[in-house]
């Protein structure tokens, strides 16, 4: 049986520039610091002050202008060290708003693709034994296109746990599904975090969903820490 592996203390910490400018009325500046530890942390705030921004930055999908990004001693951006490592040497686990499995690929296709070690036969083991931990094994050879919303958003929870990463980043991942599959998927993923016990970054504008994950709070206003809680 896989097991998630567990570290004593994780904490990332975050301080980040960015200035957004894609024409005369568009002037968005970004200025947030933070540090974040094992559990969940909740984003919330407007559409637009820049949550997913900060997510994006900390994947590497989104460069800083200026600042640091480090899980520990794990640098994954020093603007003032020239350091910026690429988004496959993060470590960072990714959970989309739209999923963004790749529609080609099978379940367990899409989860092996994010292992890290390991031949084609021991990425599919890993892959079935996670898709397994969130209850759909039962898709590891169908297509997205075959599956339910909900099926798709457990296969891209699997796959955001399959390369065993420093920290995970949810992007409202459940903002497509039913209320009732919202629900079960609230409890898989408090699950999932407890068994990596490691710093899971939940954006959401849901407040029942805040409520019930932000161990830690922080509200995000027009680029800046508003508050944390």
């Amino acid at each position: 049986m896989y097991h998630l592996c567990p570290v004593l203390i994780r904490m990332l910490t975050v301080k980040l520039k960015k200035h957004f400018q894609n024409n005369r009325e568009t002037d968005f500046r970004m200025d947030v610091s933070f540090s974040v530890g094992n559990g969940f942390t909740v984003l919330t705030g407007a559409s637009g002050a820049g949550k997913t921004s900060i997510l994006r930055m900390i994947a590497g999908i989104l460069k800083p202008d200026e600042g640091f990004i480090n899980v520990n001693s794990h640098v994954f951006f020093d603007s003032g060290r020239k350091i910026d490592l690429p988004i496959q040497r993060r470590r960072v686990g990714f959970v989309f708003q739209d999923y963004a499995l790749f529609p080609h690929l099978t379940g367990a296709q899409n989860v092996a693709y994010a292992v890290q070690d390991g031949n084609r036969k021991s990425k599919l083991e890993k892959s079935r034994e996670l898709l397994a931990l969130f209850h759909v094994e039962h898709v590891e050879e169908r297509i997205p296109r075959e599956m339910s919303g909900g099926e798709q958003q457990r296969v891209a929870l699997a796959r955001a746990l399959a390369s065993d990463p420093l920290i995970v980043l949810l992007d409202e991942p459940l903002s497509a599904v039913d209320v009732e599959t919202r629900g079960k998927l609230l409890h898989e993923i408090e699950n999932a975090q407890q068994r990596a016990d490691i710093p899971f970054i939940y954006v959401t504008h849901n407040d029942a969903e805040a409520e019930r994950l932000g161990q830690q709070r922080i509200t995000i206003q027009k680029g800046q820490v508003a508050e944390s809680v």
